[in-house]
C-alpha cells in the first residue's frame, strides 16, 4: 500500500521548543493588508498637495503632481520645504489652487508646493 507514496516522508513529532505557544501578534493580518498613515514629509523635486476641502495631504512625484494638476487654476506658486515657503504669484491667499484634490477627488482649493 505504501508503495504509491514513496516521496512522503513518515511523520514525526516536533521537538517540544517548536511546540510551546507563541505570543499574540499585536497588528495581526493589519499590517499585512493595511498602509500606514501616508507621510507629508517628502523630498526635493516633490510636490505637497494640502487640501481645503477634506484637510489631507498627500505627497506626490513630480509627473504624478503634473498629471493631477491638469486642468487646474493656479493664482501662486508655493516653493520651499515645511515652514520655510516662499509664495510666488498673483495671490496671498492661503490656498491659492484650484485643482481636483488627489484624495478625496472633488475639486477645491489646495495649497500646490514645490518641495525644493
Amino acid at each position: 500500500m505504501s508503495e504509491g507514496f514513496d516521496r512522503v516522508r513518515p511523520r514525526t513529532p516536533r521537538p517540544p521548543s517548536a511546540v510551546g505557544p507563541t505570543p499574540p501578534d499585536a497588528e495581526g493580518k493589519r499590517a499585512l493588508f493595511s498602509s500606514a498613515a501616508p507621510s507629508t514629509r517628502s523630498g526635493a523635486g516633490s510636490v505637497l498637495v494640502e487640501c481645503s476641502r477634506c484637510g489631507e495631504s498627500t505627497a506626490l512625484g513630480l509627473a504624478q503632481a503634473l498629471r493631477a494638476a491638469w486642468p487646474s487654476l493656479h493664482l501662486a506658486l508655493r516653493l520651499g520645504h515645511a515652514e520655510d515657503v516662499t509664495v510666488l504669484g498673483l495671490s496671498r491667499r492661503d490656498y491659492p489652487t484650484f485643482m481636483r484634490c488627489p484624495s478625496c477627488g472633488r475639486p477645491s482649493w489646495v495649497r500646490f508646493t514645490l518641495q525644493v
